[in-house]
């Protein structure tokens, strides 16, 4: 029987070694010592006996037992040979009491190659083995920048927790986001338990991934990562392979998306439905009504924000009249978002709005398990093709206030106070302080973040002698305190004089018309296709505008108006070149036009404003949370020195 298996065994060989050959390739062994020359200079650290997977075993240590195997470890000595005799008894061996003693390997980037036992690997290899006893040496390669060692430093952070070396993955944050997936902001290492219930459903993920068509496309690592952001750890425990099945059905959209890694699709106006063809119109045809959901984080008397949404709701109720019936939810993230959800479904709303990034993990679960219905969060640059995420360009109108706020102040210095360092808020940042610039070249925007701790924005204005501030956005069109939108401190007294908002039930009522015309499933199949489609609409769309107050002068308020028309209508952008950033590096070239992703993805500041963009660890505990989902900036993360 030995004999047989070494031939059926080198003949697998001798075929990759042809078909390797045939490429161009390198038909033997990859060998450690020809990939690293001076390894012998490297950190070495020993792991001690592990179990690792068979796939990630490479290579070989030495080029001594290079030409005994072909790149998969299959024999391709000559039958005749002592090293085909050895071979087959250690087969024969395996076939009747396994293979128990360790090998010996030295691991790099997380791949193993052999240091001793190879034709244990090869007789493992070809009956099929999974998994493999090793004694694991280490090596450290000195931190870069290159893609690569990026990724293994954070590996090397996870499985400092974990202990698990089997996830492989490529992109950098992935271990880094794996580790919150599974473990938030424990630090304990996991312990033998743990690591087999992780051990065992990560098994039955991988065979109900690799009975799917996407596991041709997709590495079954990516989509797990995927799969627990949408459903949790505790789905990967729990879940039956029938479940999980089931669940890798409901999420090709989003398995998509990680296979292309395509941008979100950034609509930044409403849909014509006078444009529509024919076609378009007998595929996706009107309906009566809409039912729709409003899921907030908090109430309205305690959040300005939920008030402001809450507002945008009614007003779109009223403007739709019977076709519309909206409900809200409030405080969801002290309740049960699930069972919610669930009740809305038997209740049957057509779609769900979550007002908040705070609940855009929830929702995407949810998204995922009710299709039928329509999600949407209120966040910006989310690649989550199973809901919509929506936003305003508010920028546009913090341009035009810092016009406003650069015509009035009596000082160099302009005041500006911003809440959290997420998407879309460097770009406010500096389309104010072009407004700015547009009409008093010679003014400085301090920059002040409201979320740090220990912040004294108050005394710091003070010292630097600030007369004009940009505060809070104001979230409704009349005013509930004193200090939105720009206003002037004279004295001890403040004048607001004028307000950037939102404006939510513009945005709210044509999103509802676009489910009622039909143009809202115009787009079902690019969802389908795994993009993630985002709504940003500004001054253009009535999502965001600007109340100039009497204070203003009549040549700046035209001014002001004559911009907004021209924003409105594309015939000006605040972002036209040239703009150079604080370090004096050309940004925008002139004649330049960035795309809404550019200016959605800035993450540097204008030439003419004094502050930084925070780091993580300097925002209150709060502001940490909302960061994490949608801040320009990462947590820096501990060094690993192991």
């Amino acid at each position: 029987m030995s004999d047989l298996t070494y031939q059926q065994a080198r003949r697998l060989g001798l075929k990759e070694m042809k078909a390797r050959t045939a490429k161009q390739e390198d038909p033997y062994l990859p060998s450690l010592e020809e990939l690293l020359p001076h390894m012998s200079g490297m950190n070495e650290t020993n792991l001690g006996v592990v179990r690792i997977d068979m796939e990630q075993i490479v290579g070989t240590r030495t080029t001594a037992r290079r030409e005994a195997f072909s790149p998969s470890f299959y024999p391709v000595l000559e039958e005749d040979s002592e090293f085909a005799a050895k071979w087959s008894a250690l087969a024969a061996s395996h076939v009747k009491e396994g293979i128990h003693d360790a090998i010996v390997v030295m691991e790099y980037l997380n791949r193993f190659y052999v240091v001793e036992g190879h034709k244990r690997v090869s007789v493992l290899r070809f009956f099929g083995g999974a998994t493999v006893q090793a004694e694991v040496r280490r090596l450290l390669p000195p931190r870069s920048e290159e893609t690569e060692i990026v990724v293994y430093y954070e590996f090397l952070d996870f499985y400092k927790i974990t202990k698990i070396n089997y996830i492989l993955l490529k992109k950098p944050g992935s271990y880094p986001k794996l580790t919150q997936l599974l473990c938030g902001e424990e630090e304990t290492p996991w312990d033998e338990d743990r690591r087999r219930s992780f051990y065992s459903g990560v098994t039955r993920f991988r065979k109900a991934f690799a009975a799917s068509e996407l596991s041709r496309t997709l590495t079954r690592d990516e989509a797990l990562l995927r799969y627990l952001e949408i459903f949790g750890a505790a789905a990967l425990y729990d879940r039956t392979p029938n479940e999980l099945k089931a669940d890798l059905a409901a999420i090709v959209p989003e398995l998509n998306s990680v296979k292309n890694e395509s941008e979100p699709v950034l609509m930044t106006d409403p849909a014509d439905d006078r444009s529509r063809s024919l076609i378009s119109r007998i595929v996706h045809p009107s309906v009566k009504s809409v039912r729709a959901a409003f899921l907030h984080d908090k109430d309205p008397e305690t959040s300005f924000w939920t008030y402001a949404h809450e507002r945008g709701r009614l007003e779109a109720q009223q403007a739709l009249g019977e076709k519309a019936e909206t409900v809200s939810c409030f405080n969801m993230l002290d309740k049960d978002f699930d069972a919610a959800v669930k009740e809305l479904a038997e209740q049957g709303v057509d779609m769900i709005f979550s007002t908040t990034p705070k609940l855009l993990a929830q929702t995407v679960s949810a998204a995922a398990l009710y299709p039928n219905i329509r999600f949407l969060n209120c966040s910006l640059n989310v690649s989550h093709p199973i809901l919509r995420c929506y936003y305003a360009r508010m920028y546009e109108a913090k341009f035009l206030t810092g016009v406003i706020a650069g015509a009035l102040a009596e000082h160099p210095s302009i005041g500006y106070i911003c809440d959290y360092p997420i998407y879309s808020m460097p770009a406010s940042i500096n389309a104010f302080a072009l407004g700015v610039r547009m009409v008093n070249p010679r003014a400085r925007v301090l920059l002040q973040w409201s979320t740090i701790e220990g912040a004294d924005i108050e005394g710091h204005f003070k010292s630097c002698g600030v007369t004009a501030v940009s505060g809070q956005d104001s979230l409704i069109r009349d005013e509930r305190q004193r200090r939105l939108g720009v206003f002037l401190r004279l004295g001890e007294q403040q004048i607001n004089v004028a307000s950037s908002y939102w404006n939510w039930g513009a945005f709210y009522t044509k999103i509802m018309k676009s489910v009622l015309d039909g143009s809202w499933d115009e787009l079902k199949s690019t969802s389908d296709a795994g993009q993630t489609i985002n709504y940003w609409w500004g001054l253009s769309a009535g999502a965001v505008d600007v109340r100039v107050g009497e204070k203003v002068p009549a040549e700046t308020a035209r001014l002001v108006e004559l911009l907004r028309k021209c924003i409105s209508d594309g015939s000006f952008r605040p972002f036209d070149g040239p703009v150079y950033d604080q370090a004096g590096n050309l940004r925008i070239g002139e004649g330049e036009v960035l795309s809404p992703h550019q200016i959605l993805m800035m993450d540097w500041l204008v030439e003419n404003v004094d502050g930084e963009i925070p780091k993580l660890e300097q925002l209150t505990p709060t502001a940490q949370e909302l960061v994490k989902i949608q801040g320009v900036l990462k947590p820096e993360t501990e060094k690993t020195t192991e």
